[in-house]
């Protein structure tokens, strides 16, 4: 196996207050991707204007394909924003030869320290490209204007790892997957940290934010080392895509998936109070109600979940190797509000 980008595994993160202001003054004429929303806030703190910008709406392969193709020329590619605003821009430099500059306006997802794009396909998820950021900027003063719950859903893609491990460790007892213990150890590490950093995380503050993004660097270069995504992504992500593929419609990354942790540790019957522990300290949204998915939708795409998964070639999780009826659907929902 080819051995990985030094800065995959030690992505370029910088922190402060003001930082994109003084870095703005050196990216050139440069295309911006945003969203309307980030860009009332972004946009007083850009000393040098972008010579274009170009509003994200969707990650739907066909579209931003098209998109891609028309694209100016441009000295950087600057992405400030969520996580599609992360993941365009990340498309576009990738398509470019680019590297692009990058400016998370909340710490809600992993997208900025990530190199593969998640897009949408017919509605489905997949990971494609390798788009390496010349900076990651993690300005305090922009992170923090967003919402509260944004900025608490980043414990997503952190405390999806409680699940995932036990979905590695069982295919790997099942031989449909190789068990790395260092790979795991590496990541469980983190969901200890992220219940000692609850409180910072559900105050918003600078240190609950520093800590996610460097947690989420941590995180994905074990991923790199691992060459796969199994210490972090199993069947909470799993039901999360299949919940997005039925319903069709978008949702907070981080909620949806934290939800997904809680029912899927249902599932696994694997220290379910935990999970309650993490979620509620943190004061991240994960209700249904909360989500606005209806007790009918969710219990749907539980039942719908292994044919999912075998449809979409997932790996080997708890989805393959559990029987998921009525019973088992009311068992583990029975705490939810819808």
């Amino acid at each position: 196996m080819k051995p990985p980008d030094p800065r995959a595994l030690n992505p370029n993160l910088e922190f402060g207050r003001g930082i994109i202001a003084e870095a703005s003054k050196s990216w050139g004429d440069y295309l911006l991707v945003t969203t309307p929303e980030v860009l009332k806030s972004a946009g007083k703190m850009l000393l040098k204007k972008p010579g274009r910008i170009f509003f994200v709406t969707t990650m739907d392969l066909p579209v931003i394909e098209k998109a891609a193709s028309e694209l100016p020329p441009a000295d950087t590619i600057v992405g400030i924003g969520g996580g599609m605003a992360m993941d365009l821009a990340k498309f576009f430099a990738w398509k470019k030869g680019m590297e692009p500059v990058l400016a998370p306006s909340a710490a809600s997802v992993d997208a900025p320290v990530c190199l593969s794009v998640a897009v949408r396909d017919q509605h489905k998820v997949k990971y494609l490209g390798y788009s390496l950021a010349r900076v990651i900027l993690c300005d305090f003063e922009l992170m923090q204007t967003a919402p509260a719950n944004i900025n608490r859903a980043g414990i997503g893609d952190l405390l999806s790892i409680h699940t995932a491990l036990f979905d590695w460790k069982l295919a790997s007892e099942r031989g449909k997957s190789e068990y790395l213990q260092e790979s795991a150890k590496g990541t469980a590490k983190l969901v200890d940290e992220l219940e000692e950093m609850s409180g910072e995380i559900r105050a918003v503050s600078e240190k609950g934010l520093k800590w996610l993004m460097e947690a989420y660097a941590g995180e994905n270069a074990i991923c790199v080392k691992t060459g796969n995504s199994r210490p972090e992504e199993g069947s909470e992500h799993f039901l999360a895509y299949n919940v997005e593929y039925h319903t069709r419609r978008s949702y907070v990354h981080g909620e949806l998936v934290c939800l997904g942790v809680l029912l899927m540790a249902g599932l696994q019957e694997n220290n379910v109070s935990r999970v309650h522990k993490i979620l509620n300290q943190t004061q991240v949204k994960y209700q249904p109600e909360e989500l606005r998915i209806s007790k009918p939708e969710l219990e749907y795409c539980l039942l719908s979940l292994k044919q999912y998964a075998e449809k979409e070639n997932l790996p080997y999780s708890i989805i393959n190797a559990k029987t998921i009826n009525e019973k088992t659907v009311g068992k583990i929902c029975r705490d939810l509000n819808f």
